[in-house]
């Protein structure tokens, strides 16, 4: 990122789809069941979409601000000091600090930080530790790209799953504990977002960084999910409208303009895979049509296990969502 400064060049948009099968995508703090609005319908926060994003992102090899450190828990002071130190760095303040930051942590770039800092010690050059309460300026970062509350895009069924664990809860017991966690049954979940490139010119996001925050959507719901209640989540449909570099605009909420079309005769909340609806884009291709002067780009992946109705566009282009074992 160092002496990068080309950052992004135009408004963006996205639509996120991706499904979960018997598993929880996003815990409640109580009981850690599914969470649902009081209308039935079951929603899944930005904060776990960014968790995968940032996670696949780590294991690729990227710098995250919002991290631990070497799997011990840590706050926003500690984790910086453990960056200066690993990478010989004197502290810094005001605009420098924020400069370090953000030239060395994607996340930052994309998602902003409150940089909430306390006092600290940090190693001087002398590798002595000395006392350091960063001042950061500005206090806090917006991010460029800002994420919707994901949605369940159906009515669907809860269960509580239960189990028997194999070790006992003390040594005097010869039975294993009873263990039990709550998910869906199947759920298909929407996601959409912007990324404003007013916002990239002070968090320095580019276009290379949000090409590869595509990738970390696609890519993080299956590999960074990777927990009992997670593990059968796939992704289906990522679209990315790129708007022409001036203009003005973004739909917002992109998965409103999706609707489910079952394809027999079972009730929503009995649906357990993609064969049982088509994705129906009319409205969306409709929209899309009406500003079609804004737009310069669309670009999609779909997998092979969903039905889209009517096809995408052929004017549409790939997105380049693939990962090599050397890198994004």
């Amino acid at each position: 990122m160092e002496g990068m400064t080309k950052t992004l060049s135009g408004r963006r948009e996205f639509l996120f789809l991706y499904d979960i099968k018997m598993g929880n995508p996003n815990g409640d703090p109580d009981e850690n069941r599914p969470r649902v609005l009081p209308d039935g319908t079951y929603y899944v926060t930005d904060v776990r979409l960014k968790r995968f994003a940032r996670d696949f992102l780590k294991f690729r090899g990227q710098d995250i601000l919002v991290d631990n450190i070497e799997g011990r828990t840590t706050n926003l002071t500690g984790r910086v000091i453990h960056y200066l130190n690993t990478v010989g760095k004197d502290k810094a303040e005001g605009k420098e600090l924020v400069d370090i930051l953000l030239n060395a942590f994607i996340d930052a770039r994309l998602f902003g930080s409150s940089f909430a800092f306390k006092a600290g010690k940090i190693k001087d050059k002398d590798g002595k530790e000395v006392d350091w309460e960063p001042k950061p300026e500005p206090k806090t970062m917006t991010g460029a790209v800002q994420i919707n509350m994901g949605e369940v895009l159906h009515r669907a069924e809860s269960v509580d799953i239960h189990g028997t664990s194999v070790f006992a809860s003390d040594q005097s017991k010869e039975q294993g504990t009873f263990t039990t966690y709550f998910g869906l049954r199947y759920a298909l979940i929407g996601f959409s977002g912007v990324a404003n490139e007013h916002s990239a010119k002070i968090s320095k996001m580019t276009d290379a960084d949000y090409k590869l925050f595509l990738k970390s959507l696609w890519h993080g719901v299956r590999s960074a999910a990777n927990t009992r209640t997670k593990v059968g989540q796939i992704p289906h449909l990522l679209i990315s409208i790129e708007y022409k570099p001036g203009e003005e605009f973004q739909f917002g909420r992109l998965h409103d303009y999706v609707e489910l079309v079952a394809t027999g005769d079972k009730e929503e909340r009995a649906w357990s895979s993609p064969a049982d609806f088509n994705v129906g884009i009319d409205k969306l291709l409709a929209r899309i049509s009406d500003q079609a002067k804004r737009i310069q780009t669309i670009r999609y992946a779909v997998s092979k296990d969903i039905q889209i109705v009517p096809k995408l566009p052929v004017e549409w282009e790939l997105l380049d969502i693939e990962c090599s074992p050397e890198g994004c």
